[in-house]
């Protein structure tokens, strides 16, 4: 049922962007311009033989097995992006995902109203207020939140696809010097991203392309510390990532260098902030905090190079010492992509390597190392299509599966095939 509504509501956006596509420009004021925008993904997949975090266990990949067997998994997914402009400054942003594995099937990604300066100014500023990504992924620059380079994301940009949103405000200000270099700091204060973390520490890294909607609600493994009877059993089997718990803002601030020779250099500094005291709607409030940076390559001969890095920590219910948090844990990524862009080809490596700590002495043990191999091959018959071929292994040590009856080592290797549509304006 739930398949069916996806596949109606794709081809629906699909028949309504053609018709805004076609549509006279003068059935709208002269004030407003809109693209709408989307695209339908056809995937295939060979999966894991590991039990995956979307059915309760602790699998790093999407798509795992329920039976301790590979198997083919078929699905659509897709997304419909609406974009209006109010004259030249100001303009919004609505990213609606669908997918079978949401709850609910269909939800709102990000929804954003911004005002940017005329870019041909030697000083620019963008403000933006509502739901968005905030500007840490390197990799993640397509439409709907998509990469050019692979299927699935790496474990730092899943991670931010899953736990990570500003709700709230953000400032950006540039300064060009030279037309060739770009200087910019950016600043933001949110709220409503008090679970952040939850995941991270009790299922770890894993490496995906699902991001959460803003009513999402992620499966969470249940690992010992929350099963009935022990330290933190009010936590739900299901995060809903985008709570506010303890009426305390976040905050971020981050600065980048952008070079015409030398390629993006930009770093972040996120805060939480959160109260890790707090319990509301059966959702912790974590402290969750982290550095992240991340590179961009120029393009020379179709050669891109890509890398990111992100060290941070996240803790729930911090005591004085020499007791320290029910669960403390520090968590590190960092991966580099090497991709070859040609005609309507393009080949893609990335390597990464991820690990955790437990810094606690309660029921759990959040420490985990993990290496992952990513090998794309795209093909672009037409501009609005594009068929990508994807080989993704994954190797894992994460000791809390042995209290889940499974080995502590897991090698999971998943085949996937996407074709994606793009349709609309804008493309």
């Amino acid at each position: 049922m739930r398949r069916g509504v996806v596949v109606s509501l794709l081809i629906l956006g699909a028949l309504q962007a053609d018709r805004a596509q076609a549509a006279d420009g003068s059935t709208l004021p002269s004030w407003l311009d809109l693209d709408v925008k989307g695209l339908v993904d056809a995937r295939l997949a060979l999966t894991s033989e590991t039990l995956s975090w979307e059915e309760g266990g602790l699998g790093k990949v999407r798509w795992g097995s329920s039976d301790g067997k590979a198997g083919v998994v078929a699905r659509p997914e897709g997304a419909l992006v609406v974009q209006p402009r109010f004259g030249f400054d100001w303009s919004g942003f609505v990213h609606l995902q669908a997918t079978s594995q949401q709850r609910p099937a269909v939800d709102i990604v990000e929804a954003y109203l911004a005002y940017d300066t005329p870019p041909a100014s030697q000083f620019g500023l963008q403000v933006k207020g509502g739901v968005f990504f905030p500007h840490i992924s390197v990799e993640n620059t397509g439409l709907a939140w998509t990469s050019p380079y692979t299927i699935t994301s790496s474990a730092i940009n899943t991670w931010i696809g899953e736990e990570l949103r500003t709700i709230g405000g953000e400032v950006t200000g540039t300064w060009r010097p030279t037309a060739a270099l770009e200087l910019g700091a950016t600043g933001s204060i949110y709220y409503f991203n008090d679970p952040t973390g939850t995941l991270l520490a009790w299922r770890g890294w894993t490496l995906s392309d699902r991001e959460a909607g803003l009513f999402d609600r992620l499966r969470v493994a249940e690992v010992r510390i929350i099963r009935p009877g022990n330290q933190l059993d009010e936590q739900a089997l299901t995060e809903e990532p985008f709570h506010e718990i303890d009426a305390k803002q976040g905050y971020y601030a981050g600065a980048h260098a952008a070079h015409d020779d030398y390629g993006r250099l930009q770093i972040l500094w996120y805060h939480n902030n959160g109260d890790d005291r707090e319990l509301k709607h059966a959702q912790w409030a974590w402290r969750t905090k982290f550095w992240s940076a991340g590179y961009t390559s120029p393009t020379l001969a179709g050669v891109t190079f890509l890398a990111q890095g992100m060290d941070g920590s996240t803790t729930v219910i911090t005591r004085s010492a020499p007791r320290g948090p029910f669960v403390d844990t520090r968590f590190w990524s960092l991966y580099g992509l090497v991709s070859k862009d040609w005609n309507r080809h393009r080949v893609s490596l990335r390597l990464e390597r991820f690990g955790a700590d437990d810094r606690d002495t309660s029921a759990d043990d959040n420490y985990e190392r993990g290496t992952g191999i990513t090998a794309a091959y795209v093909f672009r018959p037409t501009d609005r299509q594009r068929l990508t071929l994807e080989v993704l292994h994954v190797t894992s040590d994460r000791p809390e599966r042995i209290y889940f009856g499974l080995p502590r080592q897991a090698r999971e290797t998943v085949l996937q095939a996407s074709y994606r549509f793009f349709f609309g304006t804008g493309n």
